[in-house]
């Protein structure tokens, strides 16, 4: 009988350390280690994930096993119970029923006695479920924890809002933030003395006013780096940022909070109706008055479009230009109201960006037949659905994976090679076979190669990480997509747990006419480029000769790939 190669994982979370030292990291290894020696098995390797969530299958030391398993390097794998290896009862389905079964690994959970080796492990599903709950129920006491905080007036927020800062002595009390209040206060102004909120935000543009995320990262609150590398962007004020400022009563001295939610096992959030939202007065000094608050209001929703249908895009925040990364804002035009979406950047100045127009019509129809294709794929295929969304995120170089292991692999055995070389330097050195001028010089060079292997280990590792990621997210896309099979309407709460973004290209002239690309990321899933679409431009209403928007024939057709 040949000898198993066993992996025992250990896995705790802030919430198991609530239950003592029976829960422990400690007590896990004791336990499990104990069980293999009686049972003959042999461990080969102790994976621990300490302070991790049950619900995040991201967690390093899980993913490492999961390698190891990939190279065939184990046989078994031990928990000390199911809630070990996770508490997504999909999740965990899939590793006990599928995973492991596949990999031809044997897992066992010794508490609830489950045994892949034996066929009777019915209560598993049920367990599964029980530790699912547990989850949910936890979600349910830290969201009421934080609602009774919040009615409390205990401000709660991860970053300070411009014009205030958290006091120093108590982070749930904001406090004014005397160099940033000012421009709150100008804010305001201008706009109770009738200027709307494109043209303040292209007066600070103007003016070089730093806008809200550079402070935000200048401060260290916030990592903004990608975005800042551009200088310009530091005065990049929106006019979306402005209409939230001047509609905000915490400008009045009064928090309201509790606005979202996160939405259990995805991660996302969710808008809270405003009925359920939590509204503290008073809670902190006010910039502004109640006049001055009051009249900016009425001067801005005095210059506000009569949209006749009070139309709420279920797109809002998703919908993004591909050239400057900026949103595409919605547009009405003509005299039919018709909507259109349009690159925000290229509204406030058409020489920085080209419009990427796109009806709204022709979006909701790309998008929709996008989700409706692969939520039905997921459903009836859901190895080939993450198959798919693994492929699609994959390097062009389909050896990355390869070629960066056998890097990593090459550059640790330097690594150990440079070691030994300090090491021998340091004895010839003692023993005088080398001089003090050489043995300095030598040390610095290798010192220097050292510091740049180890960047080059760290980054083929993080390389490959990612590789590995798009195995765990590609089935979490796929499980999410199969939910949605027959899904026939989009609305802002399904399109937001679906979808991280949607970029829009310009149309572009072909032999076939004039062809436009949208690009969709899927949540978990990322790009999953496969379906071509085609969809009949509406005709244009506007009759104005300038009209930014009017480009080419209005009978042209629209090809929209996903």
């Amino acid at each position: 009988m040949s000898v198993l190669r066993t992996a025992l994982y250990c896995r705790l979370s802030k919430d198991d350390m609530l239950q003592g030292d029976s829960e422990s990291i400690k007590t896990q290894k004791a336990m499990l280690t104990q069980y293999a020696k009686e049972h003959g098995f042999l461990v080969v390797e102790v994976y621990v994930d300490d302070g991790w969530s049950g619900l995040n299958f991201q967690r390093p030391d899980f993913n490492r096993m999961l390698d190891d398993i990939e190279a065939g390097r184990i046989d078994v794998v031990i928990t000390k119970d199911l809630s070990r290896l996770g508490r997504d009862h999909l999740k965990v389905g899939h590793f006990t029923e599928i995973y492991f079964p596949m990999k031809n690994v044997r897992y066992i959970a010794v508490n609830d006695g489950v045994d892949t080796a034996n066929k009777n492990n019915d209560i598993a599903a049920l367990k599964n479920v029980m530790n699912e709950f547990y989850s949910r129920d936890n979600s349910r006491k830290i969201r009421s924890s934080i609602r009774a905080r919040a009615k409390a007036g205990l401000y709660r927020t991860s970053f300070n809002p411009i014009g205030y800062r958290k006091a120093p002595d108590n982070h749930n009390k904001l406090i004014v933030d005397t160099e940033t209040a000012w421009i709150v206060k100008r804010i305001f102004e201008l706009a109770n003395a009738g200027m709307g909120v494109h043209k303040i935000a292209k007066t600070f543009r103007e003016e070089q006013v730093p806008c809200p995320s550079w402070w935000l990262y200048s401060r260290g609150e916030k990592d903004y780096s990608k975005r800042f590398e551009t200088p310009e962007n530091k005065y990049e004020w929106s006019h979306t940022v402005i209409r939230n400022i001047i509609s905000n009563p915490l400008y009045l001295g009064h928090s309201v909070m509790c606005k979202t939610e996160s939405i259990f096992k995805v991660n996302a959030v969710k808008k809270v109706p405003e009925a359920e939202q939590i509204r503290v007065d008073n809670t902190h000094e006010p910039l502004v008055t109640q006049e001055l608050f009051d009249g900016a209001n009425a001067k801005i929703e005095s210059r506000r479009r009569d949209t006749t249908d009070n139309f709420v895009s279920p797109f809002a925040g998703l919908v993004k230009c591909s050239t400057c990364g900026k949103a595409l804002g919605l547009r009405y035009w003509g005299k039919d109201r018709n909507r259109v979406y349009v690159c925000t950047t290229y509204a406030h100045d058409t020489k920085a960006c080209t419009h990427h127009r796109i009806y709204y019509e022709d979006l909701y129809k790309a998008v929709l037949t996008d989700i409706q294709y692969h939520a039905a794929l997921a459903y009836a295929d859901r190895e080939k659905a993450v198959a798919l969304a693994v492929k699609m995120n994959e390097s062009a170089d389909g050896n990355r994976g390869k070629s960066n292991e056998s890097r990593l692999k090459q550059a640790k055995k330097r690594y150990e090679e440079v070691t030994r070389l300090f090491d021998r330097l340091y004895e010839d050195s003692l023993s005088g076979r080398i001089s003090n001028d050489n043995f300095t010089r030598l040390i610095e060079k290798y010192q220097s190669e050292q510091e740049q292997l180890l960047g080059q280990i760290d980054a083929l590792e993080q390389a490959l990480q990612e590789v590995k990621d798009n195995q765990t997210n590609a089935v979490r896309w796929a499980d999410l997509m199969a939910e949605y099979v027959g899904i026939q309407e989009l609305t802002a709460e399904n399109l937001n747990l679906l979808i991280e973004k949607i970029e829009v290209f310009d149309r572009t002239q072909t032999e076939a006419g004039t062809e436009q690309v949208i690009k969709i990321c899927y949540r978990f899933g990322g790009y999953i480029e496969e379906r071509r679409f085609f969809a009949k431009v509406l005709k244009h209403p506007c009759k104005k000769k300038e009209c930014p928007l009017k480009k080419g024939n209005d009978d042209e057709k629209v090809s929209l790939v996903s």
